[in-house]
C-alpha cells in the first residue's frame, strides 16, 4: 500500500485490496474513536468509491484519485500510530 501511495499513476494495486484498506482504515477510525483522522468524504469519494467497489480505479477523475490519496493516506497514518503491545499481561485463568 505504501508503495502504490508514493506511486500510484505508475504502480498497479488490486482493486480488491484497495477496497479492503478503505474499509479497513474506517473501520479502525471508527473503533478507536478517531474518525475525524479521516478526511470527510464527500461526494467525490462517494464517487471515486463506488468506481473501486465496481473494479473501475482506472477510470478515476484527477480529484477522486486525489481525494482516494487522501484518505488512504491518512489511513496509513493513523494505523502507524496505533499503540503496539510487545508482551501482553496474562490474565489469570479462573
Amino acid at each position: 500500500m505504501q508503495h502504490w501511495l508514493k506511486a500510484p499513476k505508475r504502480r498497479r494495486i488490486p482493486a480488491g485490496a484497495l477496497l479492503e484498506a478503505w474499509n479497513f482504515f474506517e473501520d479502525l477510525a471508527r473503533g478507536l474513536g478517531e474518525a475525524h483522522g479521516l478526511p470527510r468524504q464527500g461526494a467525490v469519494h462517494n464517487s471515486a468509491y463506488e468506481k473501486l467497489f465496481g473494479g473501475e480505479c482506472s477510470a478515476w477523475t484527477p480529484d477522486e484519485l486525489r481525494a482516494v490519496l487522501e484518505l488512504l493516506t491518512a489511513g496509513v497514518e493513523l494505523w502507524n500510530s496505533c499503540p503496539v503491545v510487545v508482551k501482553p499481561l496474562l490474565r489469570p485463568r479462573v
